[in-house]
């Protein structure tokens, strides 16, 4: 694992940067309750490292609600923008190892999300992050969301480097084989919510934490 060698590090966001995931069941849980319906664990686990329109898909389809998926997706994206205007806890050391890369590494640095550009935008200036990637794709510049791997083929392309000099960081399986399927190296850095989703083996290592992800890159470079 010493020999590998790499030029950048691309970030998922949601579960990874940004505790979002909590906001996200909150607005669905409060987007479903208008018909009497709530999203099951095993539901949940389903859709983390989904596009909100293949959740949306997922929701309507399994609930069987009497609107379209489109509809669905809005409908939550209303009650979740509002939660994210007012409140988005940052990962424990997040800032700090996007920022230690930009300013101090020679690792150039993207996201790759399947969060809508719209989202994306919002949540990085709440973050103070506005000006932290090169590159970022959203799940609005791909045709196929997390698991396929065209999110992160996408990033290396817009960096003009290989995957194959790549590390992604994500926290979901669906993201990590997103990855590793791109040709990607994968840090797998769970949360409480995703930790027991299985998929996390098949990352290059499962690390507890971003601070301990930034030790991993620097002990590489």
């Amino acid at each position: 694992m010493q020999g590998i060698q790499f030029d950048a590090v691309v970030f998922d966001f949601d579960g990874l940067l940004a505790d979002s995931e909590p906001l996200q069941i909150r607005a669905w849980q409060e987007f479903l309750a208008r018909w009497n319906c709530q999203l099951s664990n095993e539901l949940i686990n389903e859709m983390f490292g989904l596009r909100v329109r293949d959740s949306a898909k997922v929701v309507q389809q399994r609930l069987d609600l009497p609107i379209t998926a489109d509809e669905v997706m809005h409908g939550r994206d209303e009650i979740f923008l509002e939660l994210v205007a007012t409140e988005l806890p940052m990962m424990k050391g997040s800032r700090e190892i996007v920022t230690w890369l930009r300013d101090e590494t020679r690792l150039r640095v993207a996201l790759a999300t399947s969060g809508h550009r719209r989202y994306i935008s919002a949540a990085l200036g709440v973050a103070n992050l506005e000006d932290a990637f090169e590159v970022i794709v959203t799940g609005d510049d791909v045709q196929n969301g997390k698991p396929h791997p065209e999110i992160y083929q996408a990033a290396a392309d817009k960096l003009n480097i290989d995957a194959s000099r790549c590390i992604a960081l994500e926290d979901a399986p669906h993201g990590i084989r997103s990855a590793i399927d791109a040709g990607m190296y994968c840090l797998a850095i769970p949360n409480e919510m995703t930790e027991s989703i299985p998929g996390h083996d098949v990352a290059t290592a499962i690390l507890p934490d971003l601070i301990a992800a930034r030790e991993w890159i620097a002990e590489r470079m």
